[in-house]
C-alpha cells in the first residue's frame, strides 16, 4: 500500500506508446490526412445498444452530458461540411468494458478516407500497423 501512488505503467511502455502515436502521426500527414480533435462530452448517449456510455455532471447544467464513446458522429459532421480526409487519436469511454483485456477508457485512432473502398482501406490499415509497431515487429502482408 506505501507505493499505491505509482503509476502501473512502465517508462519503456510509455516511452514505446509515444513512439507509436508519432508513428501514426507522421502515417497520416505523409498521406495529406487532416487530424481533428471533437468533443469528449455530448449531450446525447450513442445509439448503439451493444455500446454503454458514461455519463457525468456539469456544474450549471441540468441533464448529464456522455463522455464519447467514438469520435464518428461529429468526425462525420466533419465529413458533412466538406472537411475531406481526417483522422483523430483520442481518449474515448465506455461502461460496462472493464477487464483483464478491456478498460473504460481507451485511445482510438478513427480516420475517414473520400473514395477508398474496402480494399484500399484494408491496405492501409495495414501500412499503418506495420508503421507503428515497425522496428519492435515486422507484419507478414495479409493476403499471404
Amino acid at each position: 500500500m506505501k507505493d499505491s501512488w505509482r503509476p502501473t505503467a512502465n517508462f519503456a511502455a510509455l516511452r514505446r506508446r509515444a513512439e507509436m502515436l508519432t508513428a501514426a502521426r507522421e502515417f497520416f500527414a505523409g498521406q495529406g490526412v487532416l487530424e481533428v480533435e471533437t468533443p469528449i462530452l455530448s449531450a446525447a448517449a450513442v445509439t448503439d445498444p451493444q455500446i454503454e456510455s458514461l455519463t457525468t455532471r456539469v456544474a450549471g447544467m441540468a441533464a448529464p452530458r456522455f463522455l464519447c464513446t467514438s469520435p464518428e458522429f461529429a468526425m462525420k459532421r466533419l465529413l458533412a461540411a466538406g472537411s475531406g480526409d481526417i483522422y483523430q487519436i483520442c481518449k474515448v469511454f465506455r461502461d460496462g468494458e472493464r477487464g483483464r483485456w478491456h478498460n473504460p477508457e481507451f485511445t482510438l485512432i478513427e480516420w475517414y478516407r473520400l473514395g477508398f473502398d474496402d480494399a484500399a482501406l484494408m491496405s492501409e490499415l495495414e501500412a499503418l500497423a506495420g508503421r507503428m509497431l515497425a522496428p519492435h515487429r515486422q507484419l507478414q502482408p495479409a493476403n499471404a
